[in-house]
C-alpha cells in the first residue's frame, strides 16, 4: 500500500485535480490519498473569519460565493455538488455566528479552517472515480483523535491507530481508494482540531504508519528536495536520497522540505518518505529514509533564512560572569523569543544570538533587564542590535569528519565578497551556519552552492565579437554536454559586449543567438556599470572572457577586484605599465581570482602551462627563445617560397592569421608584447620600453602599402641571400634574465627554429635542468580556432579552480 498526499498546488484547479486522479488511477497497487484544500482556500477562509469578526459579514459571505464557484467548476456530478452545497451552508452559518459575537476563538478558527480539506476531498474522490477507480471521501475527524489544543493539536496515537485501521482497511481491501482530509482531527467530544503547520503532510505520515504502508509519497509542486532555492540558484538540482537527520536539519534551516514532525511516525519503522512533483511525475523525486547518497564534499543543500536580526552581548566582565549564557538564553525564553542560532567567542567576552527580526527589540529589552546590574557597572555593554541579517546554512550528512569543510564554506563567501558576522556548528557536524547581511544572501548562496560542487554553473561575460569569438561560441555549445557529464560544469553566457553594444541577461544567452541579441541590445555602459549589472544577476563564479585587442586594462583590474576570474586572449592589459600589472597581480592575490592568459603568446600551445610547471618545481630559467608569431612565421616561409611581401601579407590576412591591424604584426610590437608577458611571468620587472624591438618592416606609421613599397624589395633580397648560405630568416624572441629582445634572425635551415614552416610557433626553454637538451614546445601559433580552443581551456581551468 502507498499513501499519497497531494498539496494545495496539486489540487489548485479542475485540470490539476483531474491530473491527480490520473496519477492515482495509474498506480496499480492499493492506495490511500490524503488531500489538502484547493490552493489558497485556507487563506480565503481565515480572511473571511477576520472579516466576520470585524463585522464585515457581507464581505465574508462574498468569499463563500467565490469558493462555491471555484469548487463547482471541478465537477458536473450532482451528488458531489450537493455535498459541497451542504458544507457551504454550514460555513455560512459559522461566519454568521462569528459576526454576531464579534469574536473568534481557537475552536471556531479550527472549525473554519477545516472546511478547505472537507470541500476538496469529495471532489478528488469524484475525479478518481471518473478516472476509472473506486473511491470515496473520508473525513479524518472520524478516526484521528487529538487533544483539545485546537490549532496545534497533539494526536492520541493508540486510539487513532485502531480507529483508522478499522475505518480504512476494509475500504482498501475492497478495492476502493479512500480520499482522506488532511490537516484535521477531532477531540473525544467531537470538536474539530488542526494538526498545525505541515498538518496534511503529518496526516499522511500518520496514516502511513498506522496502515503499515510500503511508502508515503508527498506530491507537491517541486521535483523533490533541491540543493538550493531555485529562485536563487536556477540550476539547483533535486537530491535523490536524503537521510532522516539530514532532512530534519534542512527543514530547520529553511529548505523547502517536509516539517520535521512529519518524519517522526515513519523513522522508527523505516518507511520511506518520497517527495515527488505532480507536474513532473516521471521524475523520481527525493527519497527520505535510512540511507543517504553521497554528495561532493559532503554538503547536499545550501539554505538561507531571511528576516533575521543579530543581538550581541559583549564586555570585559562577561567572561567572569557565571551563568551569563544561561541568563541571556533565559531572557529569550522569558520573552518568548525563539533563538535560531547562537555563537559565543572562545574568550567568552561576546555572545551573539540570531532571532527573527520581529522579536529582536523584545529580546534586547529582556536581556538588558536581566543584565541590568552588570551593564550599570560597565562590566557588560548594552545589547547591540543589527537588523537585516540572514542565516546561510550548508547541510549534509557527509560533512561529519571531513577536514576543510568550514574552510571551503568561508573561502567561497570571501570570494563572493560576503562578510560573516557570526558562525555556528553543531557537534553532529551535519550543518554549518553563518549570519550574514541580508543583502549578501543571494550572492552567498550561489557562491557556496558552486563551491561545494552542487552545481558548477559559471557565468561568462564575453568581450568582443571578432573571429576568435565567432570560433569560441560554437565550441561552448559543442562541449556543453561533455562538461556537464565529466566535470559537472555549466557555462552560461550572461553578457556580451562590444565597443558599442551590450546585452545582459540573467537567464543566459544561447551561443547561437549572440549576433541577433547584440543587434537588439543596448548601448554599452561604462566598465563599472557593466560589472555592476553582472554582479546583480550572477549565479556563481564569473569569468570575464576578453577576446578584443582594445585597452581593457582598467576593466581587468576592476573585474579582479570583484573576485571575477579573467580568461584573456588580449595582450594589452598584460603589457601595460608595470604599476598596472602589479595592481592586477595584487588583486589576484587579494581576491583569489584566477587569470588565464595562455593564448596571449603561442595561441593554443601550452606554453604558459609549461613555464609555470618549471617555475613551480624550482627550476631556474636561463633563456627562453623562439618564434612566437604565427603571422610572421607564415610570412617569412612564404617569402622563402618566392612570394612578394605584399602577396604574402594579403595571403596571411585572408587566412585569418594577422591581428586586426597587420601593422601590429609587421612592426614586431605583437611579438614584443608576447616577450614582455613571458618576461613578467618569469619574474622580471619590465616596463614595455625595456623590450628591444626590431620591426620586420620600417616606416609602418606611413601606411602598410607605403612601407611594403619602400622596404619590401630589401626584405625579399635578404631572404634570398640567407637561403644561398643554407640559412633562413625567422622572427625570434629572446628572454634572458638581463635582456628581452625581438627581431629578425638568420638561423641554419636545420635548426629547430629554422625548420618551422607556416604559422607554427616554437619555444625553446633552456633551464638549469634542461640545459644540454632544451625543452621544446611546437605547434600552431595562429588562427581563430586554436586561439578559441586555448581561451576555452582557460575558462574551464578558471571555472574548475585549476588555473
Amino acid at each position: 500500500m502507498i499513501v499519497m498526499k497531494f498539496g494545495g498546488s496539486s489540487v489548485g484547479d479542475p485540470g490539476r485535480i483531474r491530473h491527480v486522479a490520473s496519477l492515482v488511477a495509474a498506480h496499480e497497487g492499493p492506495a490511500v490519498v490524503v488531500t489538502s484544500a484547493m490552493g489558497g482556500t485556507t487563506d480565503t477562509l481565515l480572511q473571511a473569519g477576520r472579516d466576520a469578526e470585524a463585522g464585515r459579514l457581507e464581505s465574508a459571505l462574498a468569499a463563500v460565493e467565490g469558493l462555491k464557484a471555484r469548487h463547482d467548476a471541478v465537477t458536473p456530478d450532482l451528488p458531489t455538488r450537493a455535498s459541497t452545497a451542504h458544507l457551504l451552508d454550514a460555513l455560512r452559518d459559522l461566519l454568521r455566528g462569528v459576526a454576531l459575537l464579534r469574536e473568534q476563538t481557537p475552536r471556531s478558527r479550527a472549525l473554519l479552517a477545516s472546511f478547505g480539506e472537507r470541500l476538496a476531498a469529495p471532489l478528488v474522490a469524484w475525479a478518481i472515480r471518473d478516472a476509472g477507480r473506486a473511491s470515496e471521501a473520508w473525513d479524518a475527524r472520524g478516526f484521528v483523535r487529538t487533544d483539545a489544543s485546537y490549532e496545534e493539536a497533539l494526536v492520541e496515537d493508540p486510539i487513532s491507530r485502531s480507529a483508522t485501521r478499522a475505518a480504512l482497511l476494509p475500504a482498501v481491501e475492497g478495492g476502493s481508494v479512500p480520499v482522506v482530509t488532511g490537516f484535521i482531527g477531532s477531540t473525544a467530544a467531537g470538536q474539530t482540531t488542526l494538526l498545525g503547520r505541515g498538518g496534511s503532510d503529518y496526516s499522511a505520515a500518520l496514516l502511513g504508519d498506522w496502515l503499515d504502508a510500503e511508502a508515503v509519497w508527498i506530491w507537491t509542486d517541486v521535483d523533490g528536495i533541491l540543493s538550493a532555492d531555485p529562485r536563487i540558484v536556477p540550476d539547483a538540482r533535486p537530491l535523490e536520497q536524503v537521510g532522516w537527520r539530514e532532512a530534519a536539519e534542512m527543514s530547520y534551516f529553511g529548505a523547502k522540505v517536509v516539517h520535521p514532525r512529519t518524519m517522526l511516525p515513519l523513522m522508527g519503522r523505516g518507511t520511506p518518505l518520497v517527495i515527488r512533483s505532480t507536474f513532473h511525475p516521471d521524475r523520481p523525486g527525493t527519497t527520505i529514509g535510512d540511507g543517504a547518497s553521497p554528495a561532493p564534499f559532503g554538503v547536499k543543500t545550501v539554505t538561507v533564512s531571511r528576516g533575521m536580526a543579530l543581538v550581541t552581548v559583549e564586555g570585559r566582565g562577561l567572561s567572569g560572569l557565571r551563568g551569563a549564557a544561561r541568563r541571556i538564553l533565559g531572557a529569550a525564553e522569558a520573552s518568548d523569543v525563539n533563538v535560531v542560532m547562537i555563537s559565543q567567542a572562545s574568550s567568552e567576552q561576546a555572545v551573539s544570538l540570531v532571532v527573527a527580526a520581529s522579536a529582536a527589540e523584545r529580546l534586547v529589552q529582556a536581556v538588558s533587564a536581566s543584565l541590568e546590574l552588570e551593564i550599570e557597572r560597565g562590566l557588560v555593554e548594552p545589547p547591540r542590535l543589527e537588523s537585516g541579517i540572514a542565516v546561510l546554512s550548508a547541510v549534509g550528512e557527509g560533512m561529519a569528519g571531513v577536514p576543510g569543510t568550514s574552510a571551503r564554506l568561508f573561502d567561497a563567501m570571501g570570494r563572493m565578497g560576503v562578510n560573516v558576522r557570526a558562525i555556528a556548528q553543531g557537534a553532529s557536524e551535519r550543518s554549518i551556519s553563518a549570519a550574514i547581511g541580508e543583502g549578501d544572501a543571494v550572492r552567498a548562496v550561489r557562491g557556496v552552492h558552486a563551491a561545494f560542487g552542487l552545481t558548477r554553473s559559471v557565468d561568462l561575460v564575453l568581450l568582443g565579437h571578432g573571429r576568435v569569438a565567432q570560433a569560441l561560441l560554437p565550441m561552448i555549445e559543442e562541449t556543453r554536454e561533455e562538461l556537464r557529464r565529466r566535470r559537472r560544469l555549466e557555462l552560461r553566457i550572461v553578457a556580451v559586449a562590444t565597443s558599442r553594444r551590450c546585452v545582459v541577461d540573467a537567464d543566459g544567452i544561447e551561443p547561437a543567438s549572440v549576433v541577433s541579441r547584440l543587434e537588439e541590445g543596448e548601448d554599452r555602459p561604462g566598465d563599472g556599470a557593466l560589472l555592476d549589472r553582472v554582479e546583480a544577476i550572477r549565479h556563481g563564479p564569473v569569468v570575464l572572457v576578453d577576446l578584443t585587442a582594445a585597452n581593457t586594462t582598467a576593466l581587468h583590474e576592476a573585474a579582479l577586484d570583484r573576485g571575477f576570474h579573467v580568461a584573456t586572449a588580449n595582450k594589452v592589459p598584460l603589457t601595460a605599465d608595470l604599476a598596472s600589472y602589479r595592481r592586477m597581480a595584487d588583486a589576484i592575490r587579494r581576491t583569489g581570482a584566477r587569470y588565464g592568459y595562455e593564448t596571449t603568446f603561442g595561441a593554443g600551445l601550452p606554453l604558459l602551462h609549461a613555464l609555470r610547471e618549471l617555475l613551480t618545481t624550482g627550476d631556474r630559467i636561463e633563456a627562453i627563445e623562439g618564434a612566437l608569431s604565427g603571422t610572421l612565421g607564415f610570412l617569412v616561409t612564404r617569402l622563402q617560397d618566392g612570394l612578394s611581401v605584399g602577396d604574402a601579407v594579403r595571403e596571411a590576412e585572408a587566412a585569418g592569421y594577422t591581428e586586426p591591424d597587420p601593422r601590429e604584426d609587421l612592426s614586431g610590437r605583437d611579438v614584443a608584447r608576447k616577450a614582455l608577458i613571458i618576461g613578467r611571468a618569469v619574474g622580471l620587472a619590465l616596463e614595455p620600453a625595456d623590450v628591444v624591438c626590431e620591426p620586420l618592416l620600417d616606416d609602418l606609421d606611413d601606411g602598410l602599402e607605403a612601407a611594403i613599397a619602400r622596404h619590401g624589395t630589401a626584405l625579399e633580397a635578404r631572404v634570398r641571400e640567407a637561403g644561398e648560405r643554407g640559412h633562413v630568416l625567422r622572427y625570434v624572441a629572446t628572454i634572458r634574465p638581463d635582456t628581452v629582445s625581438v627581431g629578425l634572425r638568420e638561423v641554419p635551415a636545420d635548426d629547430p627554429i629554422g625548420q618551422l614552416r607556416g604559422p607554427d610557433n616554437l619555444l625553446v626553454f633552456r633551464t638549469a635542468r634542461y640545459r644540454e637538451y632544451p625543452l621544446v614546445v611546437r605547434g600552431p601559433g595562429a588562427g581563430a580556432q586554436v586561439t578559441a580552443a586555448g581561451v576555452l581551456g582557460d575558462v574551464i581551468r578558471a571555472a574548475s579552480g585549476d588555473g
